[in-house]
C-alpha cells in the first residue's frame, strides 16, 4: 500500500514539473490553432467585424487561380530548398571534419551569417542582387570588361538561382552543418579501419557506413528543414520579393499569400482558410518524411 502511494506522489510530482510546459501548450500552441481554423469559417475582417460563412473560404480558395499558383511555387521551394540546404550541409560537415589548418576559422566564418537575423541578411543580398549598383552585377562586369545590368531578383530567368542561392546562408543551413559534423565525428573508427582492409575506397565509405550511422541525424534535419521552409520563407522570400512573389508570382509561398490576404486585402478569416492549407501540408511533409524513414533510417541497437 505504501508503495502505491510512493509512485503516485512521484506521478503528482512528474505532472507539476509538467504543468508550466501544458500551460504554454494550451496557451499559446493548441488555442492558437483552435482559434485559427474557427476564423477560417467566418468572413472575419482586420477591424474586427465577422460573421460565420461555413465552407465558403475554402471553396473560394479551390476556385482561385492565385491559390493554386500559391500552393505549386510552395511545394517547389520546399522540396528543393530541403534538398539543396541538406545536402549543402552535409558537404560542409564532411569537408569541416576533415583535418586542415583553418578548419574552425572557416566553420567559424561560414556559420556566422547563419545567426544573422534572416531580415537583414534577406536585404543585404537584395542589395548584392541589384540591378543597378549591385555587387554581383559588378563583379561580373569587371571579369567581362561589359555594363551587367541583371535584374536577379525579378527576372524569371534567374530569380530562383539567386532565391536558393540565399537560402544556403540562412540560419538552417548552419545548424544542419553542425548536426552533421558532431554527428560524422562520432561514427566508430573502427568501422572504416574494417571497410578499408577490404579496399573500399572514399564514396563506399561514406555510402555504406558514414550515410546510415547518421541516417537519424538526416531524418532530423529534414523534419526541422521542411517546417522551417513552410514557416520561414515568409521572413526570407518578404524582403526579397514582395508580398506578390515577384516576378509574376514566381516565389509567392503561401506564407506570402496569408499576410497579403491578411493585411493588404484585411481578409483575415481568408487568412486563416490558407493558414489551415499550409498546416496541413506541413503535417503531410512530416507525415511522408517519418514514412520513408522507416525504410532508409538505421537505428544502431
Amino acid at each position: 500500500m505504501s508503495d502505491m502511494k510512493g509512485t503516485k506522489k512521484k506521478f503528482q510530482i512528474a505532472y507539476m514539473f509538467c504543468l508550466p510546459w501544458l500551460i504554454g501548450f494550451v496557451c499559446f500552441t493548441l488555442f492558437p490553432i483552435g482559434f485559427m481554423i474557427y476564423n477560417s469559417l467566418t468572413n472575419r475582417k482586420l477591424t474586427g467585424t465577422s460573421s460565420f460563412v461555413g465552407l465558403a473560404n475554402y471553396r473560394n480558395m479551390f476556385k482561385s487561380k492565385v491559390f493554386w499558383n500559391s500552393l505549386r511555387v510552395t511545394l517547389f521551394y520546399t522540396i528543393v530548398m530541403l534538398v539543396i540546404t541538406t545536402v549543402w550541409a552535409l558537404v560542409l560537415a564532411i569537408l569541416l571534419n576533415n583535418k586542415i589548418k583553418l578548419n574552425g576559422l572557416f566553420q567559424f566564418f561560414y556559420f556566422l551569417p547563419s545567426v544573422v537575423p534572416t531580415v537583414a541578411l534577406a536585404y543585404a543580398f537584395r542589395t548584392m542582387f541589384g540591378k543597378d549598383g549591385g555587387l554581383l552585377n559588378a563583379i561580373l562586369g569587371s571579369l567581362s570588361g561589359k555594363n551587367v545590368t541583371i535584374n536577379w531578383l525579378m527576372d524569371p530567368k534567374t530569380v530562383y538561382l539567386a532565391v536558393f542561392f540565399v537560402t544556403l546562408f540562412t540560419y538552417n543551413t548552419g545548424q544542419m552543418m553542425l548536426i552533421f559534423r558532431s554527428g560524422i565525428a562520432d561514427v566508430p573508427k573502427d568501422l572504416y579501419e574494417a571497410v578499408e582492409l577490404d579496399g573500399a575506397g572514399s564514396w563506399t565509405k561514406f555510402w555504406h557506413i558514414t550515410l546510415p550511422m547518421i541516417s537519424p541525424l538526416v531524418l532530423f534535419n529534414a523534419v526541422n528543414g521542411a517546417i522551417s521552409a513552410l514557416n520561414g520563407s515568409f521572413a526570407l522570400l518578404y524582403p526579397l520579393s514582395g508580398e506578390n512573389g515577384d516576378p509574376k508570382g514566381m516565389t509567392q509561398v503561401l506564407s506570402l499569400l496569408i499576410y497579403k490576404e491578411a493585411f493588404s486585402n484585411m481578409k483575415v478569416g481568408y487568412a486563416c482558410a490558407l493558414s489551415v492549407v499550409l498546416f496541413v501540408i506541413a503535417a503531410l511533409f512530416g507525415i511522408v518524411i517519418f514514412a520513408i524513414s522507416k525504410k532508409t533510417v538505421y537505428y544502431e541497437t
